[in-house]
């Protein structure tokens, strides 16, 4: 499998749409899938102080389905399916790369649309890679993760200890963190991760008068 383009996920997406009909359906489903919700407001910029409704290209509210995991990232960037905004589910399911800490509600559903399965097993040509993406293996892997991206939201990081860390954490993030013994101490959080360092902070000056 190529694996060019992996570097930098960010920089691209997946908008081939899919042409089929979505339809519910009833009976037994052809797999299991992670589905959210696109977050009332989103954090951009720099320190996620630039609020939007919605994402780029999924209307706030709106019900994606989301593939597990497709690179070391720890799941920050995650391909998602769902209707492009404006278009009223006229031209299918489109395929994207969203940041997930866009996403709310995470749940499971079953796959009941041949078009779903279809824009979620696709190639992914569009990156030049003749395979279809991973999927979830079964449906006690996409609940598990599912509860774990509700649970702890926040992506948390530390590059100064005997081990780079990497990891999720609650909202709003513990002040201290502890790893493979080792203690962490929170350093800087906004909208989009939690910093921690060996460093603890320095004490707080006494109160005078």
């Amino acid at each position: 499998m190529r694996t060019a383009g992996l570097v930098n996920p960010v920089a691209w997406a997946l908008a081939a749409a899919d042409d089929g009909l979505v339809d519910d359906g009833q009976g037994q489903p052809g797999g299991f899938c992670v589905v959210a919700n696109i977050a009332e407001e989103t954090a951009w910029g720099e320190g996620g102080l630039e609020l939007r409704r919605g994402a780029s290209h999924f209307a706030a509210g709106a019900r994606v389905w989301v593939l597990p995991p497709q690179w070391g990232d720890g799941g920050e960037q995650l391909i998602v399916a769902g209707h492009h905004r404006g278009t009223r589910g006229r031209r299918g399911l489109a395929r994207m790369v969203i940041s997930r800490r866009h996403l709310v509600s995470f749940r499971v559903q079953g796959i009941y649309s041949p078009a779903v399965m279809r824009a979620l097993a696709r190639p992914l040509t569009e990156l030049g890679w003749d395979c279809p993406p991973r999927l979830w293996n079964s449906r006690e892997e996409a609940e598990q993760t599912a509860a774990s991206w509700r649970d702890r939201p926040v992506t948390a990081r530390a590059d100064d200890g005997p081990r780079y860390l990497t990891t999720r954490v609650t909202d709003p993030p513990p002040m201290e963190l502890t790893h493979q013994g080792q203690t962490y101490y929170l350093a800087h959080f906004n909208a989009k991760r939690a910093i921690y360092s060996l460093q603890a902070p320095p004490p707080e000056p006494p109160a005078t008068g």
